[in-house]
């Protein structure tokens, strides 16, 4: 931790941060401000076998913070690149000024070309799960966005150019809207005409039936060796052109930096009570992860102090990270743990083993 100012995780409405872009060749430093993240879609299932006849997710607890902050948080980019997944890359930060404010070690999540709305996504997980920031998941720092010009340079855009995949983004896009010309037997499975559309506030609804519930629930359930396939959630594919203009988007979070991966090949037997809570704690505000794996759990940070669990009374070693394809839903609690923790049972039964079993995200 930092030496300065303590000041609370939603302070920063600007980030300055140098090392991200480039113009014809040369660095220039960067001005953020604060983004609106984009609500999920959330999941309301009906049917009286579930026990859910009528009942809506969790609604998010009232905040704990102060009235957003107005401060600027000026960072460069420290070393090189911690990891990359689907919707971006992660990079360390150097706070400017670190006798500022009392700060933990940081991470920029900058999204690739076509992920700003993923990102912004995944934000709102970050602020839907307020209350288990630092408990379960990382502290969040903030969501932020900026408009840059088209030859702008960002530091990670040519890797996620490369690995883009338009194909996967359009498939899972068709699994939605029941796409009819294709082959894949999960169009008419998966995403049936939905019994109702309603939008409780802000957030899109979507209605399913029990048959439909219950096929998915079975197939989340993994064959011991080798977890099956399942379809990958709705996320729309973006052009990285805003309004034809010769502008786009550049967005990125801000969280704390947390440890390393899950081992490999040591025993899970203190390790598997701790990860499966982590999930739990999770489900306990109707957020499904979707994306159950070893690359998305990782250890909690050593500089900064955790906080005792207020649903099991101790502080986690763990932490879950990547919400970009998460969900809400009025799933009971005790489905959302049986989900997460066929996944769990898989993953660290093959880590004692030596080796890394990941299953396909939903």
């Amino acid at each position: 931790m930092q030496a300065g100012l303590s000041v609370p995780s939603n302070s920063f409405s600007t980030l300055v941060i140098d090392g991200l872009i480039k113009i014809n060749g040369v660095h220039v430093p960067s001005t953020l401000s604060k983004g609106i993240s984009k609500p999920a879609e959330t999941l309301i299932v009906t049917e009286e076998e579930l026990g859910v006849v009528g009942a809506l997710p969790p609604v998010r607890p009232p905040s704990k913070h102060p009235p957003p902050g107005n401060l600027c948080l000026r960072a460069c980019l420290d070393s090189d690149r911690l990891g990359y997944g689907r919707v971006g890359s992660v990079y360390p930060l150097r706070m400017d000024g670190a006798d500022q404010y009392a700060l933990p070690p940081l991470v920029i999540k900058v999204a690739g070309r076509r992920r700003s709305d993923d990102l912004a996504r995944e934000a709102w997980f970050y602020e839907e799960l307020e209350h288990i920031q630092g408990v379960a998941i990382a502290r969040f720092y903030g969501f932020f966005t900026t408009e840059i010009d088209l030859n702008s340079e960002v530091l990670g855009w040519a890797e996620s150019d490369a690995n883009y995949d338009e194909e996967d983004d359009l498939d899972e896009v068709n699994q939605i809207q029941g796409d009819n010309d294709s082959n894949d037997s999960w169009n008419n499975r998966w995403d049936p005409e939905p019994i109702a559309e309603c939008s409780p506030g802000e957030l899109g609804t979507r209605i399913i039936g029990w048959d439909e519930v219950n096929e998915r629930l079975r197939l989340r359930d993994p064959p011991e060796d080798k977890p099956v396939s399942i379809p990958k959630s709705t996320r729309t594919v973006q052009s990285p052109v805003q309004n034809g203009s010769e502008k786009t988007i550049l967005s990125v979070l801000v969280l704390e930096r947390l440890g390393d991966h899950l081992p490999i090949g040591v025993s899970m037997d203190t390790i598997q009570p701790d990860v499966h809570e982590i999930y739990s704690d999770m489900g306990r505000f109707g957020v499904e992860h979707m994306d159950v794996a070893w690359r998305n759990i990782v250890a909690a940070p050593a500089t900064q102090e955790s906080i005792v669990c207020p649903y099991h009374g101790h502080k986690h070693q763990w932490r879950i990270v990547d919400f970009d394809r998460s969900r809400k839903s009025n799933f009971p609690l005790d489905q959302i743990e049986y989900g997460s923790n066929s996944w769990l049972r898989n993953i660290l039964k093959n880590l004692a083993k030596g080796y890394v079993v990941d299953p396909e995200p939903f």
